[in-house]
């Protein structure tokens, strides 16, 4: 006899479905990303794959208690291009040493049958750089197999970049609250210098020449054009000499062309020998030295704030990090000494670590010259 009081067995497990149906779509998150692409995201994704392992350097201000948790594959560009950090890391996180590599320091190297294998449930790449980007099939493949994409910058337009990233990354793994925190501690900071600088002519604009990886290639003239740290140059009150030569974020420029255009100040970027030695656990007596040896180059020696002591060292990774409001304030300060003299660069880092990391900026990030 049929039991009004007691559904039958399949009307419950329908019910069941249902709910669990329902559950899934209450966490569903719909992100945009810097491209402007709505990204459909089941639930706060808890299996990443970082198409750039310097990627760990946005989720520990989000996963700030361990940001590779949620890591299950990267690339190997942080081992090789930014050593001092991975140590950092690994000396906190001993498992980063353990997670799996997708690929290698370029996008070539990536392998996306490695990718589907980690049963990722969202991939972050970024538009440009040593990993698949917006143009790169890795992304169309992943997307066919129904593993999100999610696209952030820290390179190319670094500013409005890091903003709509970590607003992104902050939605699509559920930590919200740590992205809008650190996001109006960097428009605090980013409004503070832009203030000062309304109503600055063109010609109060000193010329600045940044030499990225200074020392590192066999030609020298590595630099940056409109966009990229040539943006941030422009933000701190600087007219880049190489910014109507160099239509991009990265290019070069020649000695001959370098000289000519006088520059007011020059900036050396590095991280490893054999150039500007910084980052994380790098000593001042290391930065100094290394700092002294790019500036003795003779092709540029002659350049003027060589010979007048107007010469800096400055983080390369500041290149491709939400960091770089430190490198917005350097950029200031030596730029503009005078506006910016109570401006301290090392007091905005440390409240950076004590607010917003767990691993420490620890180490000589920037050096001037003797």
């Amino acid at each position: 006899m049929f039991n009004a009081c007691k559904p039958p067995s399949w009307l419950g497990a329908l019910l069941l479905a249902a709910g669990l149906l329902a559950a899934g779509s209450a966490n569903a998150v719909v992100v945009t990303d810097v491209l402007g692409r709505q990204v459909d995201i089941p639930h706060p994704a808890q299996r990443v794959v970082l198409g750039e392992g310097r990627l760990l350097g946005a989720l520990a201000l989000l996963d700030r208690d361990n940001p590779s948790a949620r890591v299950v594959g990267w690339q190997n560009d942080m081992r090789q291009l930014d050593p001092h950090s991975f140590a950092a890391y690994a000396r906190a996180f001993a498992q980063i040493e353990q997670i799996p590599l997708i690929g290698q320091a370029s996008e070539q190297s990536v392998s996306v049958e490695k990718i589907l294998a980690l049963k990722p449930d969202l991939a972050v790449f970024s538009i440009a750089g040593h990993g698949p980007t917006e143009h790169s099939p890795v992304a169309d493949v992943l997307a066919q197999a129904g593993v999100p994409v999610l696209f952030v910058d820290f390179r190319v337009n670094p500013i409005s970049g890091t903003r709509t990233s970590l607003e992104a990354l902050g939605q699509a793994l559920d930590r919200e609250p740590q992205a809008k925190a650190y996001l109006a501690f960097y428009q605090q900071h980013l409004q503070a210098v832009t203030e000062r600088l309304q109503g600055l002519t063109e010609a109060q604009r000193p010329k600045v020449f940044l030499e990225l990886l200074a020392g590192v290639w066999q030609a020298p003239g590595h630099t940056t054009g409109s966009s990229g740290m040539g943006e941030l140059i422009r933000a701190a009150g600087g007219r880049n000499i190489a910014a109507g030569v160099v239509p991009g974020a990265l290019g070069d420029i020649s000695v001959e062309f370098a000289l000519k255009a006088d520059p007011d100040l020059y900036i050396a970027s590095g991280n490893n020998p054999p150039g500007v030695t910084l980052g994380a656990g790098v000593s001042l007596e290391q930065a100094q030295a290394s700092l002294a040896k790019v500036l003795a180059r003779p092709q540029f020696s002659q350049l003027r704030p060589i010979r007048d002591g107007q010469g800096h060292g400055l983080w390369h990774d500041f290149y491709n990090s939400p960091y770089n409001i430190l490198a917005l304030e350097l950029l200031a300060k030596w730029t503009h000494p005078e506006r910016f003299a109570d401006l301290d660069p090392q007091q905005t880092r440390a409240q950076l670590n004590r607010e917003f990391l767990k691993i420490p900026l620890d180490g000589q990030y920037w050096v001037d010259a003797p």
